[in-house]
């Protein structure tokens, strides 16, 4: 047996050949997001680990809370996109990508589509968000849920696979506010010494 199975030079080839790249570019860049992923996966600090994901090529916009554990498409990180504000909790997998066993590639071959989470979206722990599905601004998806289709914006989404059991009757604020810092000792507390 050799050091790399044949599934598994069949899947790099696969990639080199979509990606239009050399195979020792593929392989370097694959690498460099590998570690760039491991880094991030338990960083301590939630902007760091936003940067990194964005390092690896997901599009992410400002204020984007990234929990730990989160898992990004490790091949096409950058179809994926995370609006401003959006919450992506712990252990959330998104994935761009699918590709079945090498034996059934005949019915499900390799697809790659993007993914998008809406402005101010909120994904609690443990949700799977498959290629191709677009979650609306400030939609919430229940913990543990999987997304197979797209939400849209302002709703409510639980279960497996996820449907949308609610639609919210909120808007968003006008202008972008920073956090309230009352109650915290010493940050815009008038009274703390």
């Amino acid at each position: 047996m050799g050091v790399v199975s044949e599934r598994d030079a069949e899947a790099f080839d696969e990639a080199v050949e979509v990606r239009g790249s050399s195979r020792i570019g593929f392989g370097l860049r694959f690498l460099w997001n590998w570690f760039l992923e491991r880094l991030a996966l338990g960083f301590p600090v939630p902007s760091w680990r936003a940067a990194l994901h964005r390092a690896r090529g997901v599009r992410i916009g400002k204020n984007v809370y990234i929990g730990y554990d989160v898992i990004f498409d490790r091949v096409y990180p950058d179809l994926i996109t995370i609006e401003d504000y959006a919450v992506i909790a712990d252990r959330c997998i998104i994935s761009s990508h699918s590709g079945g066993a090498t034996l059934l590639r005949s019915v499900y071959p390799r697809e790659m589509k993007p993914v998008k989470i809406g402005r101010g979206a909120w994904l609690s722990p443990a949700c799977i968000v498959i290629m191709g599905v677009e979650i609306g601004e400030l939609s919430v998806i229940g913990t543990g849920a999987v997304v197979t289709r797209t939400i849209p914006p302002r709703s409510v989404a639980v279960g497996v696979p996820a449907r949308v059991i609610k639609t919210l009757d909120i808007q968003e604020p006008e202008r972008e506010r920073p956090l309230p810092m009352s109650g915290v000792k010493g940050m815009g507390d008038e009274k703390s010494s």
